[in-house]
C-alpha cells in the first residue's frame, strides 16, 4: 500500500506519514455509506437541520485547531484559516434554514393528469474529490447542501492536507451515532477511478485543475454518473479609464492575494486602460508591497512559479516588483507584479497559482474585453468603472465567466451560485442552484377520472 507524508511548507518539516486507503477498505466504506443513506434519506428536513446546526457548532469549537492544522499543512495564515472555518459554519446554518424552501415540492399548474408535482429526491452516495487550497471550505460548501438534500458523502481529499481531511472525518463521526454522513477515504488515483465506477456511487463532484477535471469527467461519463466540476481559472479584472484607480488597485490586490494567490477564482490578469495604467500600476505595486505573504503550499509549487515567471518574462513581461524566490527550505515566493505593455496571446491561458499578478495594458474597452475573453478559462472576473449601468451591462453580456462583479472582486457565498464556463468546468455549487445538482428532479403524477 502506498505511503505519503504531509510537509510544513514554511519549514520543510515532515509532519506525518499516511497510507492510502485500499480498494478493499474503500468498498467497505461505500457499503457502509449505502446503509447510512438508507436511513438518512428518510429523515425530515427538521431532523437534518438539527445535524447541520450541530456541525456548525462543532466547526466553531474546533476553529483554532483546524486553522493551526491548515497553517501547518498548506501554509494558510491563521487568521485566514479561522475565517474559513467561520464561513463553513455559516454555510451549514444557511442550508439548515433554507433547504426546506429550496426543496419543497412544486405543483405543476397544468398537465395531462389530475394532479402533478415535482419532487426533489436525493441521489445517494456522492463521491467528493477536493483540493488542498481551501481544505475545509471546499468540502463544506458541497457537503452542507448535499446533506440537507438527503445524500451522504465519501470524501477523497488531497494528500497534501490529509490531516485536515482526517479531522473533518472525525468531526462528522462525532455528530451522531445513528449514521455517518461523511467518510474520509484517502485513496490514490487508481482506487478513485474504481470508486467512481462503483454502482453504489451515484454522483461525483471535483474541484481542481482542468486536466484533473478531464480525467474525472471521463471516468464519470464512462459510468454514467452525474458530475459537477469546478476547475482552473485565469480570472480577468478590467480597469476602465473612468474607474476610481486607487480603489480598483486596492481591490485587485485583494483579488490576487486570496489564499496567497492559490485560488482558482483569484484575480490573475488585470487589464488596464492605457490612459490610467501608470497611476494604477503605482497604486497596485504599493499595495502588493504592503501585503503579508504566506508560504506556498509546497516546495514544488514554488518551483513551478519560478518557471512561470521566467516564461512571463520571455513573453515580454517586465518585472516591476518581486520576481525572485528566496533561498531556504520554506516554499515562499514574494509578491510579484509583471507588466505587459503589449499583449501576448499565451498569457491568457497561463494560470499562475501564487502571488504573481500580470498587468496588461489595453488601448480601449473593447480591446480589454477581447483580451479577457481570449482565455480558455471562464470562472470569475470583474470590471471597474464609475458608470455602474455600463459596467453591469458589460459584465453580464460581454465577459465570458460564471461569476462576474462590478467594482469588487469575486467572493463565494452560500447565498449565491458559484461555478464556471469553458475550461473552468460546469455545474454550480452554493445558492439554490447548487442544492439542485445532486437531486433527482422527480415528476409525481396522479391520474384522474
Amino acid at each position: 500500500m502506498n505511503t505519503f507524508s504531509t510537509v510544513n511548507p514554511a519549514t520543510g518539516e515532515t509532519l506525518k506519514t499516511y497510507q492510502h486507503t485500499s480498494w478493499e477498505e474503500s468498498q467497505k466504506a461505500i457499503q457502509a455509506a449505502c446503509e447510512d443513506f438508507s436511513k438518512w434519506r428518510k429523515t425530515s428536513f427538521e431532523e437534518r437541520a438539527v445535524v447541520l446546526n450541530k456541525l456548525a457548532q462543532s466547526l466553531r469549537q474546533h476553529k483554532t485547531e483546524l486553522a493551526q492544522l491548515m497553517n501547518a499543512e498548506m501554509g494558510k495564515l491563521i487568521a485566514e484559516g479561522k475565517a474559513e472555518v467561520e464561513k463553513c459554519a455559516v454555510t451549514c446554518e444557511y442550508y439548515a434554514k433554507e433547504a426546506v424552501q429550496m426543496l419543497k415540492n412544486q405543483v405543476a399548474p397544468s398537465s395531462p393528469y389530475k394532479f402533478a408535482e415535482v419532487s426533489f429526491q436525493p441521489l445517494g452516495v456522492v463521491f467528493s474529490i477536493m483540493p488542498w487550497n481551501f481544505p475545509l471550505w471546499q468540502t463544506i460548501r458541497f457537503a452542507a447542501p448535499a446533506l440537507m438534500a438527503g445524500n451522504v458523502i465519501l470524501l477523497k481529499h488531497a494528500d497534501l492536507t490529509a490531516g485536515t481531511a482526517a479531522m473533518v472525518g472525525q468531526i462528522f463521526s462525532d455528530l451522531t451515532s445513528d449514521y455517518k454522513l461523511l467518510r474520509s477515504i484517502q485513496v490514490d488515483h487508481e482506487v478513485a477511478a474504481k470508486v467512481i465506477a462503483d454502482k453504489n456511487v451515484r454522483g461525483v463532484t471535483f474541484t481542481g485543475s482542468s486536466n484533473g477535471g478531464r480525467s474525472v469527467a471521463t471516468e464519470a461519463a464512462k459510468n454514467l454518473k452525474k458530475i459537477v466540476l469546478e476547475l482552473g481559472g485565469s480570472d480577468a479584472y478590467l480597469v476602465l479609464e473612468d474607474a476610481d484607480v486607487e480603489m480598483a488597485a486596492k481591490t485587485c490586490v485583494k483579488a490576487r492575494l486570496v489564499n496567497c494567490g492559490q485560488s482558482c477564482v483569484a484575480g490573475k490578469r488585470f487589464i488596464v486602460h492605457e490612459k490610467i495604467a501608470k497611476d494604477f500600476i503605482q497604486h497596485f505595486v504599493s499595495e502588493m508591497k504592503a501585503a503579508e505573504i504566506a508560504p506556498l503550499a509546497s516546495k514544488k509549487f514554488q518551483k513551478t512559479i519560478i518557471e512561470q515567471v521566467e516564461k512571463l518574462k520571455s513573453w515580454g513581461g517586465k518585472i516591476v516588483l518581486g520576481g525572485t524566490a528566496p533561498q531556504g527550505e520554506g516554499a515562499y515566493y514574494p509578491a510579484t507584479v509583471v507588466v505587459f505593455e503589449k499583449n501576448h496571446p499565451e498569457l491568457h491561458a497561463e494560470e499562475v497559482f501564487g502571488p504573481v499578478a500580470s498587468i496588461i495594458i489595453a488601448k480601449s474597452t473593447q480591446e480589454a474585453l477581447d483580451f479577457a475573453n481570449s482565455s480558455p478559462y471562464g470562472l470569475g472576473g470583474g470590471l471597474f468603472t464609475s458608470d455602474l449601468k455600463k459596467g453591469k451591462e458589460l459584465v453580464e453580456k460581454e465577459l465570458q465567466a460564471g461569476f462576474v462583479v462590478v467594482n469588487d472582486y469575486v467572493k463565494s457565498d452560500p447565498r449565491i451560485p458559484f461555478g464556471g464556463v469553458k475550461e473552468s468546468g460546469y455545474g454550480r455549487e452554493l445558492g439554490h442552484f447548487g442544492i439542485l445538482e445532486f437531486v433527482n428532479i422527480k415528476t409525481v403524477a396522479v391520474a384522474g377520472e
